[in-house]
């Protein structure tokens, strides 16, 4: 039953009736309240009836003050005698017989807002009424609330409102908050029974427990969210069928998800308990209920099919049905990033299967990467789409994505199940590795593989359009940028301008491939991004030391400065001096230095250190008015695994200089250690006999280096193929 009118209209009828029936052409009407509750409601309906309302603020007497003419109401905020008056002096006896009076609270007003003659109305002020006088305070409050709105509540709600202490919806109540802090009196149980099962929820009938209230209507919500997955009512209790009317009805269980702030705490306690375990089990295909984000025992068995898919080799299919169950346990991402329906995610349920949709496609990944025979190890590694450096993104981020599993049950399959396959994972990782150095070698000892690709030493001759002296350029050079690390810049740096306001400039983001000097170490690949013509660049020896050289003149940093200075260019390691400058060089070594200092929790670092450079780039874009700017690298890297081995190897007695992964000298020939690069390579600047390490797992011996998981200096793609950004404006 629907109330028929609000509290102000209730009001109003109750005084134009008094109104009626009294005998004086200017009466006056009396309404004692017992709490003060009603002055708004009272001021309202006097104001709709064009009568004078006069308030008693202190005592009643106020009321004979200033008298006026024509229709009154005299509003008197507390009942009769009220408790605390001393022996039997009648607070009202100078104004009680003035006019008609109306004794009427807040809940005898609600019974007028229902139509009258109910017997439920009659029943609902006796629910209302308490002793206690802070559950009054409630109950006042929530009859006002939904008794002045423009939406007027039903008896029903107005009751479960009454018992549950707010809420219009007693199943939603019970299956987020338990029991809470309702009376466990008999009384209020058998209110709550009758209340839900009023909403269909019969298992609760003969239930006389809290307890077993809350366990009968959290099992109902279950089973009607598996009934709506798909699965035959029949396998439940009759009790327990509970079937939503059509597919657009959302079982209760998702509805509350819709709008609960409280979603941590339920994705524990639905997926945490194992609830209908035996229903579960007898069901065909589990993955048919996957959208079905409650229930321990389906939760469970995804996991161990998508454990046991995972053992066959089945990596495609981990893959969908690990990005299908994740989808479910995020739900749908609604107003400020909320997310409605599901759990979000940042819920360790729904980063698990995250992880395990990661796993899935690395694994995938580290078994198909060779199926497509070439010589192009170029190509084959820095493809946009189909590239092999994803394996290197895909590492790092499921070492930067940690272990979500450790934040659920002990007894999950995940647990103990993750970290094996991310053990497993990586060590296939460093597999991959050596056969891509094989791969490296092999086609070095064949031909000249470089030949056609874009160099880094002729950048500024290439690029001499976009960095003419009329133009405002800045140049990030970052060192170590590894391709996977620069596409992630890059894309991070699309968001940044596509978020810019509509009256900044537009910027176009764009990338391409360099190969970086080999060898790919740092000394080399700075000096090479330096102004200067294309053949006046050589890295050769001299008197037994490999040097970069520019005019046969070697380039030391203070000398690349100088090149840089003189064509126009301010050198700067500063985020604030030398920006004023219409052409800025901005070196940053932190991303070599992080690696090389063997820091704990080095994955992670490089990954904030890409989103902290990409906020610093966007800014500088954002304040300056560059029409240019470009994101540089000297070299990338490789980064072993935590548990990977490599093997340190001496110094051959041919070789007159070293670093970690290269020799060169006279003698060094391809005998050698490594592979050979010689003439015959044709890279155009090397004018040495230099050997360079293409496995993973080997490197000479330097005093002072640590070198245990992050170094360059190789021939590995991840060491020397680099993605140089373009930021144009307009």
């Amino acid at each position: 039953m629907q109330a028929t009118q609000t509290l102000p209209d209730a009001a109003r009828a109750t005084i134009r009736s008094e109104f009626d029936r009294a005998e004086s052409a200017d009466p006056i009407v009396l309404w004692w309240d017992d709490g003060n509750y009603l002055e708004d409601v009272i001021e309202r309906a006097c104001d709709e009836l064009g009568v004078h309302l006069k308030v008693a603020e202190e005592t009643p007497l106020e009321l004979r003050a200033d008298p006026v003419e024509g229709k009154q109401v005299w509003y008197v905020p507390h009942v009769k005698e009220p408790e605390d008056a001393e022996g039997d002096y009648d607070w009202f006896r100078d104004v009680e017989h003035t006019g008609g009076e109306v004794e009427m609270s807040i809940e005898d007003l609600t019974v007028h807002a229902f139509e009258r003659g109910q017997l439920d109305a009659w029943e609902l002020k006796t629910a209302t009424q308490a002793d206690d006088p802070a559950k009054r305070r409630e109950i006042a409050r929530i009859l006002h609330d939904e008794l002045t709105g423009g939406q007027l509540p039903t008896l029903e709600q107005l009751r479960t409102q009454i018992v549950t202490g707010g809420y219009t919806d007693p199943v939603a109540f019970v299956l987020e908050n338990g029991w809470g802090d309702i009376d466990e009196g008999p009384d209020t149980i058998e209110q709550m029974r009758s209340l839900l099962t009023s909403e269909g929820v019969d298992a609760v009938a003969g239930e006389d427990e809290p307890t077993g209230i809350v366990t009968a209507t959290r099992r109902w919500a279950v089973a009607e969210w598996l009934i709506h997955a798909g699965v035959d009512a029949d396998r439940f209790p009759g009790a327990f069928r509970a079937e939503t009317a059509g597919d657009h009805d959302l079982p209760e269980l998702k509805s509350l998800l819709n709008n609960t702030t409280s979603a941590g705490r339920l994705a524990d306690r639905y997926l945490g308990e194992a609830v209908w375990p035996d229903v579960v089990a007898a069901v065909d295909d589990p993955w048919e209920l996957a959208d079905c984000v409650v229930d321990g025992a389906l939760e469970r068995r995804l996991w161990e099919e998508w454990h046991a898919s995972f053992d066959a080799g089945d990596y495609e299919t981990c893959l969908q049905d690990a990005e299908e169950r994740y989808d479910a346990l995020l739900g749908s991402e609604g107003f400020r990033g909320s997310y409605r329906g599901a759990y979000g995610p940042d819920s360790p349920w729904t980063r698990t299967w995250k992880q395990a949709e990661a796993v899935a496609r690395l694994a995938h990944q580290l078994e198909t990467w060779d199926e497509g025979a070439t010589d192009d190890v170029v190509s084959l590694y820095a493809d946009p789409d189909d590239g092999t450096w994803q394996i290197d993104d895909a590492v790092l981020s499921l070492v930067v994505a940690g272990e979500p599993e450790s934040d659920l049950p002990v007894d999950h399959p995940a647990v103990g199940a993750l970290e094996d396959l991310r053990t497993q994972l990586q060590s296939e990782y460093v597999e991959y590795l050596e056969a891509l150095g094989d791969l490296v070698t092999d086609t070095v000892e064949v031909g000249a593989p470089f030949v056609d690709e874009d160099h880094a030493y002729q950048f500024f001759t290439t690029e001499s359009s976009g960095l003419e002296s009329g133009q405002t350029v800045a140049l990030f050079v970052i060192d170590a940028l590894r391709l996977d690390l620069a596409r992630r810049l890059a894309e991070e740096l699309r968001d940044h301008v596509a978020t810019l306001p509509a009256d900044a400039p537009e910027f176009a983001v764009d990338e391409d491939v360099w190969l970086g000097t080999l060898p790919s170490e740092t000394e080399f690949g700075k000096a090479a991004l330096t102004p200067g013509e294309i053949q006046m660049f050589d890295v050769s020896l001299v008197d037994g030391e490999l040097q970069p050289l520019r005019n046969n003149r070697r380039v030391t940093t203070s000398r690349r400065e100088s090149l840089l200075g003189g064509d126009g260019w301010t050198v700067t390691r500063e985020t604030n001096d030398g920006w004023q400058s219409t052409r800025v060089a901005y070196f940053k070594n932190d991303l070599d230095d992080i690696g090389e200092k063997e820091l704990s929790d080095l994955e992670a670092l490089l990954a904030r250190r890409v989103d902290s450079l990409a906020e610093f780039i966007g800014t500088k874009l954002e304040q300056g008015e560059w029409d240019q700017a470009y994101v540089l690298t000297d070299h990338g890297f490789v980064l072993l695994p935590d548990n990977a081995s490599p093997e340190r190897i001496s110094r051959p007695t041919e070789a007159s200089d070293s670093g970690r992964r290269w020799i060169a000298g006279e003698d060094v020939d391809e005998s050698s250690p490594g592979v050979l690069l010689d003439a015959s390579s044709r890279l155009g600047y090397l004018d040495a006999n230099v050997s360079v390490l293409a496995s993973p797992l080997k490197r000479f011996s330097k005093q002072g280096l640590g070198d245990a998981r992050f170094y360059h200096g190789g021939l590995l793609p991840q060491e020397f193929v680099l993605d140089f950004i373009s930021v144009t404006q307009g």
